[in-house]
């Protein structure tokens, strides 16, 4: 993975702008104003796609209460949103639905209605559930992370660089070419044609990103059914 400085110098080479020895620790506005734009390119690359990278599995022990807590206490890592149908309750082996609306929360209230499937919604950057779970239940789920960048620790992530030696959570190609278009329009040049090839590479990327499953279209093959399950190859017949 490419350093914030490695990834800077490589662009201030290909620029024609005089390569730093530091980033964080630089004066040179031209310098902090890249490492801004490469900021503002990781923020919006990795709000675009579920990137696997930045994708993160949480689980969580259930209070006896309808407020679970404020999501950002119980999945601490940049917490952006949760992966629709990943919540499950591995204790009663279930999955917990949701995100309802507003509208069906107050409805469900209305009329008070218990179980038997646990429900949930945020409010107030809240984890509400409904009904109230029995306490101690582990909750198990998959959010994505808005912390593309990761320190020099090698442990933790964010999402503004505070080393020359962090490093991306993202594509360095992407990141690269999404700085060299957002610098162009920032010093009022020409950068539609550079624009338009970024836009081709991003979709490309999150296609493959993670890789894809087979599609049948006849439905067969999408979904684990109950039954003898047969592994492929050579096996002892009796």
């Amino acid at each position: 993975m490419s350093t914030l400085l490695s990834i800077v110098q490589r662009f201030c080479k290909r620029s024609g702008v005089p390569s730093p020895a530091t980033v964080t620790g630089s004066s040179d506005k031209q310098i902090l104003q890249i490492m801004s734009l490469l900021e503002e390119e990781g923020e919006d690359l990795s709000s675009r796609h579920d990137w696997q990278s930045l994708t993160i599995e949480e689980t969580h022990t259930t209070t006896a209460a309808e407020d679970q807590g404020d999501i950002d206490d119980i999945a601490p890592f940049g917490f952006r949103y949760i992966r629709n149908n990943t919540i499950w309750d591995r204790t009663d082996q279930l999955p917990v639905i949701g995100p309802m609306s507003g509208q069906e929360w107050q409805a469900l209230k209305a009329v008070a209605v218990s179980g038997p499937r646990f429900q949930f919604r945020f409010r107030g950057n809240h984890l509400l559930v409904n009904p109230v779970p029995t306490a101690g239940h582990t909750w198990a789920f998959e959010y994505q992370s808005k912390n593309w960048i990761l320190d020099t620790n090698g442990t933790t992530t964010k999402s503004e660089f505070s080393a020359d030696t962090d490093t991306l959570l993202l594509p360095d190609s992407l990141v690269m070419m999404g700085l060299r278009w957002r610098w162009l329009r920032e010093k009022g040049l020409s950068y539609a044609e550079l624009f338009n090839t970024y836009e081709v590479q991003v979709k490309d990327a999150m296609g493959r990103d993670g890789g894809k499953r087979r599609l049948y279209t006849d439905g067969n093959g999408q979904e684990i059914k109950p039954g003898i399950f047969v592994p492929n190859g050579n096996w002892t017949v009796p």
